[in-house]
């Protein structure tokens, strides 16, 4: 009797921890991508399966009139059952279990990412998403990059920059951010300290999916394409995860949305266990 064996092979597993990122073996159905994209239209629309308290304060939540440019949804999947679906897809599960080694995988956020067709300023500037979850005690947390739309490489998809998660520590944190713009930057400062700047642009069909490690430097470049590109970033964190405190430079408290709205632990700190807000993906049978 022979045992099949699991769909993230060994070599995939190893890949994944020597660069940093790695694409998916398992696809998702179509079916799934096209009722997101009916669920991104509901919010659009102003249609909620859930209420979250402290959108476009406390966590960022484009909507009609906001104007041009990126449009970036967090949280989507604690207020659209269409997108949650997607974001807790038994796939995603297994292959981010596959790949930390933890039995247990939690949501821990989530951002639909929308870029206008032809946006030359549709830029996602080079950041690293742990520097975002400085309260995680966790360093294997990850994120699975869904594209739910075909991304060639004109349609400005997720780029990494390959093994970055290795000596991404290394920068200055005023290099890395969502928000800056000039791609090129950085390259001078990471070859400065030693390292190649290699970035590796992820052109995946629809139902492909990508991973990377909380710690791999990641970005894309202008959608110059003649449609949009729209992904779900599924933020993921391991079963290890707990909160730990954590401050800004001027010694006041780092307090994440997830925070404001989870339950607490005996001790009064966040619990990152807490199913209504980190709800755990199943596992697909490999």
């Amino acid at each position: 009797m022979t045992t099949a064996k699991p769909a993230v092979a060994d070599e995939a597993v190893a890949f994944y921890e020597e660069h940093g990122w790695t694409v998916s073996p398992l696809e998702l159905p179509q079916e799934s991508l096209d009722e997101a994209l009916i669920g991104m239209e509901q919010h659009w629309s102003g249609h909620r399966d859930w209420r979250l308290q402290g959108a476009r304060q406390h966590f960022v939540d484009w909507m009609p009139g906001d104007g041009p440019g990126v449009r970036n949804n967090e949280y989507l999947s604690l207020q659209n059952s269409r997108v949650r679906r997607l974001a807790l897809s038994p796939a995603i599960g297994s292959v981010a279990s596959r790949l930390t080694g933890a039995t247990a995988i939690r949501l821990f956020d989530d951002q639909m990412v929308y870029k206008p067709a032809n946006e030359t300023k549709s830029v996602v500037g080079w950041h690293v998403d742990g520097d975002y979850w400085k309260t995680c005690s966790s360093q294997k947390m990850l994120t699975a990059w869904v594209p739910l739309e075909d991304c060639p490489e004109e349609s400005g998809p997720l780029a990494v920059l390959d093994g970055s998660h290795k000596w991404s520590h290394l920068l200055s944190r005023s290099d890395l951010s969502f928000h800056l713009s000039e791609m090129d930057s950085l390259a001078d400062r990471v070859r400065q300290l030693g390292f190649e700047f290699k970035p590796v642009v992820l052109n995946l069909r629809r139902g492909q999916f990508s991973f990377h490690h909380c710690r791999t430097i990641h970005g894309s470049y202008p959608n110059r394409s003649k449609l949009p590109r729209i992904a779900l970033a599924v933020h993921l964190q391991d079963g290890a995860n707990t909160f730990q405190p954590a401050f800004r430079t001027d010694g006041s408290p780092i307090v994440l949305f997830n925070d404001r709205i989870c339950r607490r632990t005996a001790d009064g700190t966040p619990d990152y266990t807490d199913e209504a807000v980190f709800p755990s993906l199943e596992q697909a049978a490999w």
